[in-house]
């Protein structure tokens, strides 16, 4: 057990790491699964002191990002990332009858872009800790950036990150729904891998 949960917050701490690389995009990811648990998990046993605290101090942290005064850097990615994940794992050993796959999927952006992004690296035969410039939301933001009219850098990462985080924001709400349900859960999971998997596919192929 100890060595599998080292290793998905391994996972979870270099994803958030990867998509650090866009301003407002990981702060607010995690901005919206602490706003949703605080809302919708209320007759739950759950730390919700913990999440009133929090929740004020990572808005300051997203209007600094945006604005381009502030970033995470390394430290402060990995700091957010292993703060939720460690809170999500306490808040699944606490509501044991909840489906695991529920808090699964509230990290499964983050997590699938690490995998995703080695994978590529190796069937592309790159090292794998290389970096590069083919992360879903850097194909994104040339991509906006290509075809609407916006110079200003900031304004293109917060339209860029807001089209991400939107897209998770109502795949988690569906899931809030399912919450007991297991395979509903993996469903959506799978749904989320295909889209952002095709979403790549398009976006490459277009010589974003």
């Amino acid at each position: 057990n100890i060595l599998f949960v080292t290793f998905c917050l391994t996972v979870l701490i270099n994803g958030a790491n990867f998509t650090d690389g866009l301003n407002g995009l990981t702060i607010n990811y995690h901005l919206i699964i602490y706003i949703l648990l605080y809302v919708f998990f209320e007759n739950f046993a759950i730390d919700r002191e913990f999440i009133s605290y929090i929740i004020p101090i990572i808005i300051i942290l997203l209007i600094f990002n945006l604005l381009g005064f502030l970033y995470l850097g390394d430290s402060g990615s990995y700091l957010l990332s292993i703060m939720t994940g460690i809170f999500l794992i306490n808040f699944a050993a606490d509501n044991f009858f909840i489906s695991p796959y529920f808090v699964i999927l509230l990290l499964w952006y983050p997590c699938f872009e690490l995998l995703f992004s080695m994978l590529r690296r190796f069937f592309n035969k790159m090292k794998t800790y290389q970096p590069d410039t083919y992360h879903l939301h850097q194909l994104i933001y040339k991509f906006l950036k290509k075809n609407i009219n916006i110079k200003n850098n900031l304004l293109l990462h917060f339209c860029t990150s807001l089209t991400i985080n939107i897209f998770n924001l109502i795949s988690f709400l569906i899931a809030i729904n399912y919450i007991y349900n297991s395979e509903t859960l993996i469903l959506i999971l799978i749904i989320n891998i295909f889209i952002y998997i095709s979403l790549f596919n398009f976006l490459k192929k277009n010589n974003v």
